[in-house]
């Protein structure tokens, strides 16, 4: 018997580099696995790495927004619809960033943009959700975040500073349901080893973490047997060296 056999996950962000060894993980592990993204394209391109793979079965894709409130409770609504309940949620949520500038050269644009897609995502993603998962026990909220959010990188602000209130907000999740039968853990991580950055000519590091360790990791999380994890703040692999 797999260790999610049974369970409904839903995986935010799963069309992502590190969503979708996620969305496989939970797969692989036995789980149903609903996954929300505004993009089409980006859900068909999932479907053929999970095809590739052998593991489409149990894959439940859905096309609607989760930085919008209403688009994200009509998600919710229509995922309660198909599955009936919901087990566990992962927010895989935001991107990473690469122009290098110095934080009083970052346009203003730029730090709006990533308010919406590294911390309003997290934050609307969690208001939906976790009062379902809060009806019953033996559910799991996962959240992932960069290191940034705890050491400064230079150069490195839209995501760092954004990372910083999702971690923060995370704690505040965690202290203001710390009697719900939700478990809430944040899953800290550095760099990650994906399919793009194996694409990338830059050097690999051996010791980061790979986004299957990642996927595989936190399908533990979400599992009975790792149902001693809560309100943890979870750190994988080792940090970036700047």
């Amino acid at each position: 018997m797999a260790r999610l056999d049974g369970k409904i996950c839903l995986v935010a962000g799963g069309t992502g580099t590190v969503g979708e060894e996620i969305v496989k993980g939970f797969l692989e592990a036995g789980a149903t696995v609903v996954v929300p993204s505004r993009s089409q394209q980006k859900l068909d391109g999932l479907r053929g790495f999970l095809a590739e793979a052998g593991v489409t079965e149990r894959l439940s894709l859905l096309e609607g927004r989760l930085d919008d409130p209403a688009d994200a409770e009509r998600l919710r609504d229509e995922v309660l619809r198909r599955h009936g309940t919901l087990h566990a949620v992962v927010a895989s949520l935001g991107g990473t960033w690469e122009a290098q500038l110095p934080l009083v050269e970052v346009p203003m644009e730029t730090f709006r943009s990533y308010q919406d897609s590294n911390l309003n995502a997290h934050l609307i993603t969690a208001r939906t959700f976790l009062p379902v998962l809060a009806q019953r026990t033996g559910t799991s909220y996962t959240l992932l975040g960069g290191v940034s959010a705890v050491r400064p990188i230079a150069r490195y602000s839209p995501v760092g500073i954004h990372s910083a209130a999702q971690l923060m907000m995370a704690r505040i999740l965690m202290e203001e349901m710390k009697d719900a039968p939700v478990r809430i853990n944040q899953v800290m991580f550095g760099v990650i080893h994906t399919r793009a950055r194996a694409a990338d000519t830059r050097p690999v590091n051996p010791a980061w973490v790979t986004a299957r360790e990642v996927g595989e990791f936190v399908a533990y999380v979400a599992s009975d047997e790792g149902r001693m994890l809560s309100r943890g703040i979870l750190e994988l692999g080792d940090r970036p060296p700047w």
